[in-house]
């Protein structure tokens, strides 16, 4: 089987780390014919560099390549290459292969429902999607929830859960040595790894740290992501003379980071954004790291209050306070709580699990067995 994934860029988001993840699974299994044709060049996974990928990298910002010469490189490799299946990371992307769909015939997924927003119907993106739906064998998206919210008839979704590479456990690691490098002194650290952008609610996060400091200084409070909205933070941060509220920016040592934290947050503001699988909150669990993140989306299908986190009201710090303090003084729900982030991972959301899911629908596919 020979598979083309076709992406935007490779930058360090969601839709990213899932594409690597599938691509690790599958060279796992032994599928090594597998071609990826970046259209940007912008590659944030280095681990990309490391599996049995054909990368093909248009860069088509750099050299100015108009649109209908960047189509004629993405048919090019597709001709070249001749895939059984393409997949399609992005909806800006799936505007070129919807394009190219009508020109040449080939099996073809949307991959790119990730997050649960609506989409405005006359819009350029709304169009993409209403003519992938058309064009494309199959949509899956990450969260039901995410397919609804697009508008995918039935016959065209299938949700397939994010998988977590437990490789990623065993990641070179210094006892302390994060620690030693932030200058960390407090007993406890709280995480939240996001891009600074009005999607996510760090804000929230900030208000609900400044008012538990106010009670105990046992606590420091890291912000993690890049993003446009990250000087604006760090200004506020440090006006307000806050220093056990560092925004880090963007690290690729995030494994280090959750491995280091006793608590993750994803606090996000839903009437900009709503999450659908978060990685940032898999790779929390699958650390042992218990989550509290908002009630909304797609969240709803990975954390189970009391579980292995807290589901908490949207924008409201004191609430998310609260929660926060109550988890790190209960030694005894946390312990329990860290057993069965684990274990949903494990469960629900495994590398291999996601893995063969994909395989299961590209071999439907193929054998025009699409249920």
């Amino acid at each position: 089987m020979k598979i083309t994934f076709v992406l935007d860029s490779f930058g360090g988001g969601g839709k990213e780390r899932r594409c690597l993840q599938l691509i690790q699974g599958l060279n796992k299994l032994g599928y090594v014919n597998i071609q990826v044709i970046i259209i940007n060049n912008d590659i944030a996974y280095p681990e990309l560099y490391k599996t049995k990928a054909d990368l093909q990298i248009i860069d088509r910002k750099n050299r100015k390549l108009s649109f209908y010469r960047t189509n004629k490189i993405i048919i090019k490799h597709l001709k070249n290459f001749q895939p059984d299946i393409v997949q399609v990371w992005g909806v800006f992307s799936s505007i070129y292969l919807n394009i190219i769909r009508c020109i040449i015939p080939f099996k073809y997924i949307g991959a790119y429902v990730a997050d649960c927003n609506k989409s405005k119907n006359f819009s350029i993106w709304g169009l993409t999607i209403y003519f992938n739906t058309i064009l494309a064998d199959y949509i899956v998206g990450n969260s039901l929830a995410g397919l609804k919210a697009y508008g995918i008839p039935l016959n065209k979704r299938k949700v397939i859960y994010n998988g977590f590479n437990n490789d990623r456990l065993n990641y070179n690691k210094e006892k302390g040595s994060l620690r030693s490098e932030l200058k960390l002194k407090s007993k406890y650290v709280v995480s939240m790894i996001a891009r600074f952008d009005d999607d996510k609610d760090y804000e929230t996060f900030i208000e609900a740290a400044k008012i538990i400091l106010i009670k105990r200084d046992d606590i420091s409070f890291l912000c993690v992501g890049d993003g446009p909205n990250l000087e604006y933070f760090r200004n506020k941060i440090f006006k307000e003379g806050k220093e056990q509220i560092r925004a880090l920016g963007f690290r690729r040592d995030v494994e280090n980071i959750i491995d280091n934290s006793d608590l993750s947050i994803l606090c996000t503001n839903p009437n900009k954004h709503k999450e659908g699988i978060s990685n940032s909150i898999l790779e929390s669990l699958a650390f042992g790291i218990p989550v509290i993140a908002t009630n909304d989306g797609g969240t709803v299908e990975i954390i189970e209050s009391n579980y292995n986190g807290f589901l908490v009201e949207a924008l409201n710090s004191e609430i998310l306070a609260i929660k926060i303090l109550d988890l790190l003084d209960d030694k005894e729900q946390y312990k329990k709580m860290s057993k069965n982030a684990i274990k949903t991972v494990s469960e629900k959301f495994s590398l291999p699990k996601m893995t063969n899911n994909f395989v299961e629908l590209y071999n439907s596919i193929l054998l025009n067995r699409i249920k």
